[in-house]
């Protein structure tokens, strides 16, 4: 451990910490402490929200975040996320909150102190159980520490339930050249729309698309309707994908590299396309990545699903991303076909219900549904 690591533990024992709803003036320490809180392994990604962290990532969501200071030197040392946005829920449109970007300085990861100040403050000031009586989050399955802490039964800790695996697959984009007729135009919104909400509407915190989103989504930070992919069985269609590129509002950049893959990347990125691998950016730059999102296949149709994605990944190509991300939950019937046919490097996270006793109820009155996870949301 080096001189300057001890002593910022040092300083994190002597000093307090407040918590509070950040504000426009915290904009900047928000995005730092993205950027510098990565997740570590063979490559070390920081996802960071460039160029405000205030930024909506789509229309019709609500966004807030808290953050902790150390109450000595001023110095943002950790934040978490709160967001809100219309999903299904048992079948029918309610507002779902979501809890995410949650980190904390290194020197200061001991003091379980953020935790319980950060819950305590978006408890009180931003939580409305009437509202949202329940959040959804994800953790890196791999990350056994924080795991560890969410899932204790610690005072002044919310409940944090587990309730499903997930895989997020990262894609290598395809070369090759996609129908013609399966990319959507102005008139086929309608009909994306009823094919949204009839397949969301069967699993459960699927999030809620309507014919205005659909039609705004460019405006608003979404997929445009250009940016769509759909399967018709005559006039009808069966199924639908979008590519979102979120880019100008979310980001994942490579910070560092693990021997040997640090001293071969040149080797790689050479030859690479040869063996089906995907370029490694330098580190500091962004990933070329797009979310596959706006998922929906009726019957689950394996064979749609897979021309669908196949289509996607080729699009994706075309528009110079290399990598593809789509996520979906442990007991989804497409997962294997997404494994079988479109191979991948695959995350494996755990999804949890967070909720204080207000919301224990509506937890307990939840109906056992497949979960959706939308990947570009989470």
């Amino acid at each position: 451990m080096d001189g300057s690591a001890v002593e910022s533990r040092v300083r994190a024992s002597r000093s307090g910490i407040a918590c509070q709803v950040a504000q426009a003036t915290d904009d900047a320490d928000l995005r730092a402490l993205l950027r510098e809180n990565q997740m570590d392994g063979w490559v070390s990604v920081s996802l960071e929200r460039e160029p405000s962290y205030f930024a909506k990532l789509t229309g019709g969501e609500e966004h807030q975040a808290i953050i902790a200071r150390d109450t000595a030197s001023g110095e943002a040392v950790g934040m978490c996320g709160r967001t809100v946005r219309p999903a299904y829920i048992d079948g029918q449109v309610r507002p779902l909150g979501y809890i995410g970007e949650l980190r904390i300085a290194a020197g200061y990861r001991h003091r379980y102190q953020i935790i319980r100040q950060g819950f305590d403050i978006l408890r009180r000031d931003l939580h409305r159980p009437d509202q949202t009586p329940f959040y959804l989050t994800a953790v890196i399955e791999d990350n056994t520490a924080a795991r560890r802490l969410l899932e204790a039964n610690l005072p002044g800790k919310p409940s944090y339930r587990s309730i499903s695996g997930c895989t997020t697959s990262v894609i290598r984009t395809r070369r090759g050249t996609v129908d013609a007729a399966m990319r959507a135009k102005p008139d086929d919104i309608p009909a994306i729309a009823q094919c949204l909400a009839r397949n969301h509407a069967r699993y459960q915190f699927a999030p809620v698309w309507q014919e205005d989103d659909i039609r705004n989504s460019a405006i608003t930070g979404g997929p445009g309707i250009s940016d769509f992919l759909v399967h018709r069985v005559g006039s009808k269609i069966t199924g639908c994908i979008a590519l979102w590129d979120q880019a100008p509002v979310r980001q994942a950049v490579i910070r560092g590299y693990r021997a040997p893959i640090s001293w071969l990347r040149p080797a790689i990125n050479l030859g690479g396309p040869l063996m089906g691998l995907p370029r490694l950016p330098h580190v500091g730059e962004a990933l070329r990545q797009v979310y596959l999102s706006f998922t929906a296949v009726d019957d689950d149709n394996p064979e749609v699903f897979r021309v669908l994605v196949c289509a996607a990944l080729r699009a994706a190509r075309q528009r110079d991303f290399d990598l593809a991300t789509i996520s979906l939950a442990a007991k989804n019937d497409l997962l294997p076909i997404l494994g079988g046919s479109f191979p991948g490097r695959d995350y494996h996270s755990q999804l949890y219900l967070v909720h204080w006793p207000d919301g224990q109820d509506a937890v307990a009155a939840l109906g056992e549904k497949v979960i959706y996870v939308e990947a570009g949301l989470l």
